[in-house]
């Protein structure tokens, strides 16, 4: 009795320990390589791939996330300024009329813009553990991240 009682406590504590260390295996952070993303744009679908062998800032960003709306018009400021930065806006509104509103009220680069909804919303915050709040992440050319929500001095001297 006394060996399947520790039987079972070892298969617990192992468990409960390989539990804490496997957010921190997915989630993407610094030196991980980005989770793809697939997005429709006016050509087609869109992904993260495509633009490998460029430096790439993707931000996401909410209307009603004051925080990640300021970030992602400096980034837009800072990428329509810098042939040598990709940036890549993925909006989570739930309306696509206010966000398309907010494009043109903000005076974003449509071309950087996307909005997405739905099952493919779900399946990127997820995948880029999102529910923590929205982030942006800078991914070098071989698609690592090397940071997470740098502020624009920072992305410029990573240039």
């Amino acid at each position: 009795m006394k060996k399947a009682i520790l039987i079972i406590a070892s298969f617990t504590f192992l468990v409960i320990t390989l539990s804490a260390f496997n957010d921190r295996a997915t989630a993407p952070e610094v030196g991980y390589h980005a989770p793809e993303i697939f997005l429709n744009s006016n050509n087609g679908i869109t992904t993260l791939s495509d633009f490998k062998g460029e430096m790439v800032l993707v931000t996401f960003w909410s209307t009603n996330d004051a925080l990640s709306r300021v970030r992602c018009n400096e980034y837009t400021a800072l990428a329509d300024q810098n042939d040598q930065l990709r940036h890549i806006a993925i909006n989570f509104d739930s309306n696509k009329v206010l966000f398309g509103e907010v494009v043109k009220r903000d005076n974003l680069t449509e071309s950087q813009q996307y909005h997405v909804e739905g099952d493919i919303a779900r399946l990127i915050k997820q995948s880029y553990h999102l529910d923590r709040g929205l982030h942006s992440f800078l991914i070098n050319p071989k698609g690592k991240i090397i940071a997470v929500d740098p502020d624009v001095e920072n992305v410029t001297l990573m240039l």
